[in-house]
C-alpha cells in the first residue's frame, strides 16, 4: 500500500463525515420516536421505546468507532510525516546534503 499523510488526512475526514452524517440520522430517528412518544402505549408501546434505545445504543457505539477510527488514521499520518522526515534527514546526513 502506497499513501502519504495528505492521503491519511483525507481518509480521516472521510470517516469524520461518516460519523456526522449518523449523528443526523440519529437525530432524524430520535426526534421521529419523540414525536411518536405520547401515542405509544401498552406492551407495542413499550416494545417500540425499547426499539428506539437498542438503535441509540447501537448507533452511538458505531458513531463513537468511526470517531475512533478516524483518530487513529489521523495519529498514523502524523507518524508517517515523522518517520518520513527524520528519514529524509538520516539520509541528508549521511549524503551530505
Amino acid at each position: 500500500m502506497k499513501t502519504d499523510a495528505a492521503t491519511l488526512a483525507q481518509e480521516a475526514g472521510n470517516f469524520e463525515r461518516i460519523s456526522g452524517d449518523m449523528k443526523t440520522q440519529i437525530d432524524q430517528v430520535e426526534s421521529t420516536a419523540a414525536s411518536l412518544q405520547a401515542q405509544w402505549r401498552g406492551a407495542a408501546g413499550a416494545a417500540a421505546q425499547a426499539a428506539v434505545v437498542r438503535f441509540q445504543e447501537a448507533a452511538n457505539k458505531q458513531k463513537a468507532e468511526l470517531e475512533e477510527i478516524s483518530t487513529n488514521i489521523r495519529q498514523a499520518g502524523v507518524q508517517y510525516s515523522k518517520a518520513d522526515e527524520e528519514q529524509q534527514q538520516a539520509l541528508s546526513s549521511q549524503m551530505g546534503f
